[in-house]
């Protein structure tokens, strides 16, 4: 196989189980299901994935844990690049697929400890949530924002922009926001986290620019 080949078909074997699962459920989810619904052999799918575990948790990996990346452009300012990090995460966890994925595995937790021992161990290990971190405590030790500890921050981060968008549309007890709503939402969250957190020196250093 080519690695152009590879790729395809690793991404048509991941799309296909997103749809199954969120159809029948994880276990009643089979590789030999997955298999047949991405036009390959079973031997084949198990060259890509050992295992259905091992398949999900790739899954959610690309879909649900996509690492965010801080501006590598030195010149762009600390609220710049925390703005640019909450709307990339907007844009990644706020469509309908990932939603949907995000409903099922939910569902899934409550059945499978195997299911809640695997999210739990992804969110332990998320390269986004760790990146968010590692940013919030280099701002910390650079004196721009001020906190206890930098995964609280994150959380509180998180709540105060997307998490209430997010558990609206899981619930499904409101109605999407559209772009200029939304970016307003995230905008006020962002207002209100770095007022609680940013220091002296960093608002003297906007003043001065």
């Amino acid at each position: 196989m080519q690695p152009h080949d590879d790729t395809d078909r690793r991404s048509t074997i991941l799309r296909v189980a997103c749809t199954l699962l969120q159809q029948q459920g994880y276990h009643h989810t089979t590789m030999d299901h997955i298999a047949h619904h991405a036009g390959m052999s079973k031997k084949t799918l198990y060259l890509f994935f050992p295992s259905k575990r091992n398949l999900l948790e790739q899954l959610l990996l690309s879909e649900l844990f996509v690492p965010l990346t801080p501006s590598p452009i030195p010149e762009t300012g600390m609220e710049d690049q925390l703005r640019a990090m909450v709307f990339q995460m907007a844009e990644i966890l706020l469509c309908e697929k990932r939603l949907g994925l995000m409903r099922t595995i939910i569902g899934e937790t409550n059945r499978s400890p195997s299911i809640q021992q695997l999210m739990t161990e992804l969110f332990h290990n998320a390269g986004s949530k760790t990146n968010i971190q590692n940013w919030l405590e280099v701002q910390k030790k650079a004196g721009l924002l001020h906190f206890g500890n930098a995964a609280d921050a994150a959380d509180h981060l998180f709540g105060l922009t997307i998490g209430g968008p997010i558990l609206s549309r899981l619930a499904h007890c409101g109605p999407a926001r559209d772009r200029e709503n939304l970016h307003h939402y995230l905008e006020e969250g962002l207002r209100i986290f770095l007022h609680g957190c940013r220091t002296r020196a960093s608002m003297t250093g906007m003043a001065d620019q």
